[in-house]
């Protein structure tokens, strides 16, 4: 035989029909130098002994009996190898009979061991012979070794008891039939095939088949290394029906499993399981890579399939399909999908990755998990067709890809849902970071397959051209992630809505359920529309957001045989207070139940947000069909009263552009939260004896119609009077709170209108206005929610007040008090320059001649000539003529001073900080105000001044207690001048200021913000004399000032957003005080302290008014709010001082207080710097 050596064990010849025969030892008899193979038990005629010479007895025979049993370490522990050596040798002469030979073996042997079939190829060597196992045989072929053969390369007899047969493979076998095969039919089968990494089975039809059941016995397949397949499968089990076998697969890591012409694994019934790390491939023909697909499937105990990761089964049709000829229907097995690898199929006509659609047991288990790392998706059809009561847990990504349009009567699209079940029902887990997305729906099922889905928060299911989740039967879904319904670019039929049930529906939402658009029509070619959910009714409990491009919730079937397109169930709804449904361009919310029955009684409760956007339908005009020829006639029945008759009403089938449309029947909406329908329409209860129950917080922006019917109204809020009670049970529109109500036969509630809470006048003229709102117009969502939160309010008059525009108030005194404070200043700075003028006339230095009584007549006459008209430095100077006799202080060297200097300039800055507390009409104010002053004077006569300023001011205002703040920007332009004579003199100052006002006015807890402008004019005067005594001058005054002050009108944006009508504040102010200044001089300088104090009458202060009106048209009218005035008398006291520096310059700084009014306090800090040239 090729390839042998004395230490092989080659395999025994074939039985009939090509099966392995049963020997379990071989015999081999050795004669000359060839070494013959004996079966244990066989004839002499089936024994080749080779060619002998008749009659030749030349030889000796040498008989050895080896067993050798291998144990791979890879998968079996420790290698072991057992020699058993029987040798028999001496100087038989043998006869050339084979009568002779036998007696010579049998005389040779004593008691021989069963003869072996373990077989061995050996590292480098190629053997062509077919081998034959059974029992607990052993094959080996060894690294580099190659057993080729044409037909079936390993045939596999039995019965193979535990542990049964091992064949390790760590070199190539290859087979132009199987590699493989059972030979018959006998049980039970145990069998190991371990294909070693490197090494290569190939056939051309399949690499193993179990052509008959294992029984009770274990087949396990490790492969390290490469199965290929040409036109079989590469493991065909599919004829092991046996319940009680064991079926066990590991693809390693490096591992494939190639068929390139059939299906890749074909498994059998029994237990089954399948461990992939590695490749198992179909993807050369329209092929599956796992498919069981055989016999009763009662008989299947579990069915396992462990993708790893890393781990790819891939196929171009389905990559896992489960079916078979019975038992779908009542197989109690195990299924189950582990993957965290991928599992996938390709190529355009792609069948599914998973199809165990077929399998429709109630008793089965099937259970399908995706990993994080798992990848689940098919190029070209549904991702997951999984069983009846499947149970699918995913974490990582399911997708189904389209690659094919499908056509209908309303366009084309892609039709690969991920998940489809089909007729069956099933669960769905989709955990933080699982993706479900299908080229169509993310989910999807036909009648009677009702599906629950959970989907966590950070979990995505999408239907990129359809339903996020989808079922045509009923469905229960559960979402804290979010679920999409979408369109694509390239499908031109697309219903992208995010929750689309066919029958009934159980929602509950803590995330965001959407549908973002529709393009095209349905199958009976009506036009698409995008909603959030779109069911047959059922319940909703919404923490989230529900959203459509088109509609946010609609419970119908516009397919309905009867065309009524009527649901199946009542729905409940209930939107919790974080819970938002929008219809992005159509209603919020419509129930299109018609039926008559108790299907049609719906219920709505709301503490949340629900906003319908879009238009109003014309109820006049016709829905037809995609074709713009075909009427839709699915629109019989009655609704609101009205009969219809399948003529395409748009108002039957459109709706009539409310927020919320409840149908027909007993419908009870109970609201705590918002309704806007920006329509206009907020909420028409439609047909029915309806109920709507209007409780605290409750916000409605849009017209509330009853509908048909009798329809109660139950009002649990501030703003219902008797008045407009009767008007609604009267058949006629009222406004309440700004909300517009109609259609209501029964009204219950409080009757007290808001102006019954007022505890001012202004708070009554408010109120007035609020219970007399326009019912023509409803209010804007800002101003119902104002309207709510004064109803609310635990002081409903307070909240009132604050409606007024009481804070403006202080505008007018703050422009005053800008006013004065300027003119405050110029006088200081008039006096100031008088003394620079005049500071040593002979009035102002009998202090000094009084000095020199005694013998200094010169001196003395030469300050008494000193005058307006006349220097003072010739005084001086013959003071300095004088002897060293003459006092220090007063022999100061010759120099300039301001006074003689024809110009001056002057920069000042003053900050005022003022608080004004609350009156009965007004609230407390506080502002602070900085202003920066330069102006330019000029001596032009010798007993005159003039001069011109500018300035420029920033107030920082709160207007009162609540927040309410402004900041007002001035510039200013004066006037000023001085005459004096003597010791008297008359100051004149005319001041013009425009003022920058922007605003920010809050009202029960809401900002209204506002921008005017406004102008001041001030004009002053005051008479005093300059008295002294010495050093010591004191000089009384008195003044008069009027101040006009305009601030001009100017509308706010806010919530409770004021037209403030133009205000005009004017004040004549008197002033009377006195000052006391000392003045000290000497070489280094002047300085001058004083003291102040002056009191200030007010003789207009008349109470002003302030006119206004809501810039929302649903509280029309205006009305006048009366404030305090700015007060009667004031108080003025003051200190500061002023010191020249050098010949030519001076500083001054003064501190002043200002009190009284009606509890007014002020302090004015200011600083001065003056230049004369």
């Amino acid at each position: 035989m090729a390839g042998t050596t004395g230490r092989e064990t080659p395999s025994g010849p074939q039985g009939p029909a090509g099966r392995p025969s049963s020997m379990g030892k071989t015999g081999m008899c050795q004669t000359g130098r060839q070494t013959k193979v004996v079966p244990n038990g066989s004839s002499l005629r089936q024994s080749r002994l080779g060619r002998r010479r008749p009659g030749l007895v030349s030889s000796w025979c040498h008989f050895r009996v080896i067993r050798r049993s291998y144990r791979s370490a890879a998968y079996r522990g420790t290698k072991q190898t057992d020699w058993g050596v029987v040798s028999v040798m001496g100087n038989l002469m043998c006869g050339v009979s084979r009568i002779a030979l036998v007696a010579c073996l049998v005389s040779s042997s004593g008691s021989l061991p069963v003869l072996a079939a373990d077989f061995t190829v050996v590292s480098g060597t190629t053997d062509n012979t077919a081998k034959s196992i059974t029992g607990t045989e052993t094959g080996l072929v060894e690294a580099g070794a190659v057993l080729s053969v044409t037909s079936t390369a390993i045939s596999w007899a039995g019965p193979s008891a535990a542990p049964g047969v091992t064949i390790d493979n760590f070199g190539t076998i290859q087979s132009g039939n199987r590699a493989l095969d059972t030979a018959n039919s006998n049980t039970p089968r145990n069998l190991t095939l371990n294909n070693h990494a490197g090494a290569l089975i190939t056939s051309f039809d399949d690499v193993f088949r179990l052509n008959a059941s294992i029984g009770n016995g274990a087949v396990t397949i490790n492969n390290d290394g490469r199965l290929s397949s040409d036109t079989g499968q590469v493991f065909d089990f599919a004829s092991n029906t046996s319940a009680t076998g064991r079926v066990e697969i590991n693809n390693n890591a490096g591992g494939v499993i190639q068929a390139l012409g059939n299906d890749a694994i074909r498994t059998g019934l029994g237990t089954v399981e399948i461990n992939n790390s590695g490749l198992i491939d179909a993807t050369a023909s329209a092929s599956r890579a796992i498919n069981l697909n055989t016999g009763n499937l009662d008989n299947v105990v579990s069915f396992q399939v462990f993708n790893k990761a890393g781990g790819v089964i891939q196929s171009l049709d389905d990559a896992i399909r489960i079916t078979g000829s019975s038992g779908l229907a009542t197989t109690a097995g195990t299924f189950l999908l582990d993957n965290a690898g991928t599992i996938q199929t390709l190529g355009v006509g792609s069948g599914q990755a998973l199809d165990w659609r077929d399998l429709n047991s109630a008793s089965a288990t099937v259970h399908i998990i995706n990993r994080a790392t798992g990848l689940i998706t098919a190029a070209d059809n549904d991702a997951v067709r999984p069983g009846q009561n499947a149970v699918i847990e995913n974490a990582g990504r399911i997708i189904a890809y389209g690659q094919t349009l499908s056509s209908s009567a309303g366009g084309v699209r892609f039709s690969g849902d991920a998940i489809d079940f089909g007729v069956n029902s099933g669960t769905i887990y989709n955990y933080a970071g699982g993706l479900i997305s299908g080229a169509k729906s993310g989910t999807s099922s036909d009648v009677g397959g009702d599906i629950t889905v959970y989907n966590y928060a950070g979990a995505t299911i999408i239907g990129r051209n359809g339903a996020g989740v989808g079922s045509g039967s009923n469905a229960t879904v559960v979402n804290y992630g979010t679920i999409t319904g979408a369109i694509d670019n390239i499908s031109t039929r697309s219903d992208g809505d995010g929750i689309d049930i066919d029958f009934e529906g159980h929602i509950t939402n803590y995330g965001l359920i959407q549908g973002t658009g529709a393009r095209g029509g349905d199958a009976g070619n009506r036009r698409n529309n995008s909603e959030g959910i779109a069911f047959g009714g059922g319940t909703v409990l919404n923490y989230g957001t529900i959203s459509g491009a088109g509609a946010g919730i609609v419970a119908n079937n516009d397919s309905n045989p009867d065309n009524s397109r009527s649901g199946v169930a009542a729905t409940t709804l209930t939107n919790y207070a974080s819970g938002l449904i929008v219809g992005q361009s159509s209603y919020a919310i419509r129930f299109e139940n018609k039926t008559g029955t108790a299907i049609d009684n719906d219920t709505i409760v709301n503490y949340g947000t629900i906003i319908g956007n879009g238009s109003i339908p014309n109820p006049n005009d016709t829905v037809y069909l995609m074709d713009g020829v075909t009427v839709d006639t699915a629109s019989a029945g009655t609704l609101n009263g009205v009969t219809y008759t399948g003529t395409g009403s748009t108002r039957f089938i459109r709706g009539d552009g409310s927020a919320i449309q409840m149908g027909e029947g007993q419908d009870v909406l109970t609201n705590h939260g918002t309704i806007i329908g920006n329509t206009g329409r907020a909420i028409n209860l439609e047909g029915g004896n309806d109920t709507l129950n209007i409780m605290a917080g409750s916000k409605i922006v849009g017209l509330v119609d009853g509908g048909e019917a009798t329809d109660t109204l139950n009002y649990n809020k501030v703003g219902l009077t008797e008045k407009k009670r009767a008007a609604l049970q009267a058949g006629q529109t009222v406004n309440i709170a700004g909300t517009l109500y109609t259609s209501f036969e029964t009204v219950n509630g409080a009757a007290r209108s808001f102006a019954s809470f007022a505890n001012t006048q202004a708070g009554q003229q408010v109120g007035n206005i609020i219970d007399n709102g326009s019912t023509k117009h409803g209010a804007s969502y800002e101003t119902v929610a104002l309207l709510d939160r004064v109803a609310t309010s635990s002081d409903i008059g307070a909240a009132l007040n604050q409606l007024s525009p009481t804070a403006y108030q202080a505008f007018g005194r703050i422009a005053i008090d800008t006013a004065f404070q300027t003119t405050h200043l110029l006088n200081q700075r008039l006096d100031s320059v008088r003394r620079d003028g005049l500071g040593f006339t002979a009035t102002g230095l009998d202090v000094v001649t009084a000095m020199f009584d005694r013998d200094n007549g010169g001196i003395a006459q030469a300050f008494a000539s000193a005058g307006p008209n006349s220097s003072a430095h010739a005084a001086f100077a013959s003071l300095n003529r004088k002897g060293d006799d003459t006092p220090a202080i007063l022999k100061a060297p010759e120099r300039r001073f301001a006074g003689d200097n024809e110009w001056g300039l002057f920069i000042s800055g003053n900050a005022l900080f003022a608080r004004q507390g609350a009156t009965q009409n007004s609230p407390s104010s506080k502002y602070t105000t900085a202003v920066v002053t330069a102006g330019i004077d000029r001596l032009v006569a010798p007993d005159l001044i003039v001069g011109f300023l500018a300035g420029f001011g920033r107030t920082n205002a709160d207007l009162d207690l609540l927040g309410s703040t402004s900041k007002i920007t001035s510039v200013m332009l004066g006037a000023y001048g001085t005459y004096f004579r003597d010791s008297g003199f008359l100051n004149a100052a005319f001041v013009y200021g425009h003022n920058s006002y922007d605003s920010t006015r809050i009202a029960v807890g809401t900002p209204n913000v506002s921008s005017n402008t406004g102008n001041q004019f001030a004009a002053q005067a005051s008479v005093g004399t300059d008295l002294r005594w010495g050093a010591l001058v004191v000089t009384p005054e008195a003044g008069l000032q009027y101040t006009a002050v305009q601030v001009g009108a100017f509308t706010e944006t806010g919530a409770a957003a004021l037209s403030i009508g133009k205000e005009d504040v004017d004040s004549l102010r008197s002033s009377l005080g006195v000052r006391l200044r000392q003045d000290w001089r000497g070489g280094w300088g002047a300085f001058q302290p004083e003291l102040r104090a002056a009191w200030q009458h007010e003789f207009l202060d008349d109470q002003q008014k302030i006119s206004a009106s809501f810039a929302d048209a649903a509280l029309p009218g205006s009305f006048e709010t009366v404030t305090a005035g700015i007060g009667r008398d004031f108080g003025i006291v003051g200190a500061g001082f002023s010191a020249s520096i050098g010949q030519q310059s001076s500083v001054s700084f003064n501190y002043d207080y200002k009190f009284g009014g009606d509890d007014f306090h002020a302090h004015l800090i200011a600083g001065r710097f003056r230049y004369v040239f």
